[in-house]
């Protein structure tokens, strides 16, 4: 048996050598390049689909390989768009991806009324869509003033999208004076034309090239920043073949560990200061594009427009086996039930282009009617649905 007083030196000795030596190796570990390197940047993946002329294939893209990655996405809409493709959205929600609230105007200097008409007609939309409070509220460029905030205050929005003010690092800001928070967005500067986000579009618009948006996202996780969002336009993104490859090693990339909103959340820091301390950017060099090459010359994925359009009423057998069928894959698909106010206008646009259709009827006689690779085919069964899976597999 060990004396006492033998335990309690053991002890004494311990804290006076031991201890000191294994604080001193474990604050040289944190400091040293290698434990830097082996904590991930927590990343967030922000997507902006503002404007209802914008097609939805970009999007569609991106839907297929977050979901083949099993990750989920901060996604913005305008209420325009939320209205032009709600069988979309409402499926986004359903698959865990926050859907944000937006407006396709500048919030700066706005009167309190408008910003907070603008807000709530997007809130109960949205709400009613996809079943889920709205998070997060966004203007064009992430602008916002202190009306921005109140009306959020008001309508019990708890965040509010901001531009940077911490370089490539994203943070919350909390003013003391409201129940809001402002997200601020990675920022970064290129060439002559001042700083945005960290984003296909911002940095296409201030004349960078694809692989000037590759060496920029390189230049931007080297920096390790504790927090991190990248932007993507789908439009562009999801697109167009060089900024698309930059997306993809990110997204592969062991340096950043990409979260789901509410984890994200968690994982970024938070400031709380009085409102007027909070520093604000209003800086935007590129209102005017100045791209270094025009969009349209821009290489195209091979895939791009690559999907599987459906109209139906949401009613019946066949309709409901197709419903079944296109949502068990992983392929992009645009969706439009016949209660969307555009439906009439947009079917006959495809019966335009394909006046007979195939499958139970060369008339378009039966819903579901399903468009995929320049064809259309009325009503569904097995054998439309292996002719379906035939072409998409070519």
């Amino acid at each position: 048996m060990f004396s006492g007083s033998l335990i309690a030196r053991s002890k004494g000795l311990f804290r006076i050598f031991v201890l000191p030596a294994l604080l001193a190796w474990a604050a040289l570990a944190v400091q040293s390049p290698g434990y830097a390197q082996a904590i991930k940047i927590n990343g967030l993946m922000y997507l902006i689909q503002n404007d209802p002329a914008d097609t939805a294939d970009g999007l569609l893209k991106w839907e297929t390989e977050l979901n083949k990655r099993g990750l989920t996405a901060l996604i913005k809409a305008s209420k325009p768009v939320l209205e032009k493709y709600p069988e979309l959205f409402r499926r986004l929600a359903k698959e865990g991806h926050v859907i944000m609230g937006g407006y396709a105007g500048i919030c700066w200097d706005m009167p309190y009324d408008k910003q907070y008409q603008a807000m709530k007609e997007t809130k109960e939309y949205m709400e009613k869509l996809t079943g889920r409070k709205m998070l997060v509220f966004a203007c064009l460029y992430s602008s916002y003033d202190e009306n921005t905030v109140k009306a959020a205050q008001a309508l019990g929005v708890p965040y509010v999208l901001a531009r940077g003010t911490e370089d490539v690092r994203a943070l919350l800001y909390k003013p003391k004076e409201y129940n809001v928070r402002l997200l601020e967005v990675s920022n970064v500067e290129f060439g002559t034309m001042g700083k945005g986000s960290l984003c296909d579009i911002s940095l296409f618009s201030r004349g960078a090239t694809e692989a000037d948006f590759a060496r920029v996202f390189e230049d931007s996780v080297a920096r390790r920043p504790d927090s991190m969002i990248l932007v993507s336009h789908p439009h562009i993104g999801g697109v167009k073949a060089g900024y698309w490859k930059v997306y993809e090693e990110a997204l592969a990339s062991g340096r950043l560990s990409w979260q789901p909103f509410a984890e994200w959340m968690k994982k970024v820091k938070t400031v709380e200061l009085a409102y007027r301390q909070i520093p604000e950017n209003r800086e935007v060099e590129y209102l005017e594009p100045k791209p270094a090459v025009p969009l349209e010359q821009l290489e195209n994925l091979p895939d791009a427009g690559a999907k599987i359009v459906m109209f139906h009423n949401g009613k019946g057998p066949m309709c409901a086996e197709a419903k079944k069928f296109v949502d068990s894959m992983n392929y992009p698909v645009e969706e439009h039930l016949n209660t969307e106010k555009d439906f009439i206008k947009l079917l006959e646009s495809y019966r335009a282009k394909f006046p007979k259709s195939l499958g139970l009827s060369s008339d378009y006689g039966y819903f579901p009617i399903i468009v995929v690779r320049g064809k259309t085919y009325s009503g569904f069964n097995e054998e439309i649905k292996a002719t379906i899976l035939k072409e998409i597999e070519k």
